[in-house]
């Protein structure tokens, strides 16, 4: 039987969750998301404990691993979820080759407020649209046509 204060209301606590928010889940970023990329920012987001945004650490090897995908679709996927506003590099991966240590890039969920620098929460993701592709001349294709990605809306 569950136990309650004085005030009748339970003294239960809840366990760790991840919370989606209704209006993410309907904004035009998000319904544009690759599956991958949706399972890799829950991924990403079970990494954060509430006080370290900004310095969540997750490598493309770890993210494959985790999610049982190539080390090449996860790093299509969080690029994706960068591109598309949901996260931001806060400090970029390394190798020391002296010390054979190797550093995992440290993300920042723009969801939230950044930990580290007291930044507000940015919400990139909701400025994004979805474009058109516009083909253009390019000397990186073999056929002289590239494909422009969808780009971000700046206010």
């Amino acid at each position: 039987m569950a136990s309650h204060n004085q005030t009748g209301r339970s003294t239960r606590t809840l366990k760790n969750f991840i919370a989606l928010e209704k209006y993410m889940l309907a904004s035009p970023a998000w319904t544009s998301l690759s599956p991958n990329a949706r399972c890799a920012f829950i991924e990403l987001l079970s990494k954060y404990n509430g006080r370290n945004n900004g310095r969540i650490g997750l490598s493309g090897r770890s993210l494959a691993e985790h999610l049982h995908i190539s080390r090449a679709t996860a790093a299509r996927a969080l690029n994706e979820l960068t591109d598309r506003g949901f996260i931001e590099v806060a400090r970029k991966c390394g190798f020391n080759q002296k010390s054979g240590v190797g550093r995992a890039t440290e993300w920042r969920v723009t969801l939230y407020v950044c930990d580290t620098t007291g930044a507000r929460p940015s919400k990139k993701f909701m400025h994004w649209h979805a474009g058109k592709f516009h083909l253009t001349a390019s000397s990186q294709s073999h056929h002289g046509l590239t494909r422009e990605p969808p780009t971000l809306i700046t206010q």
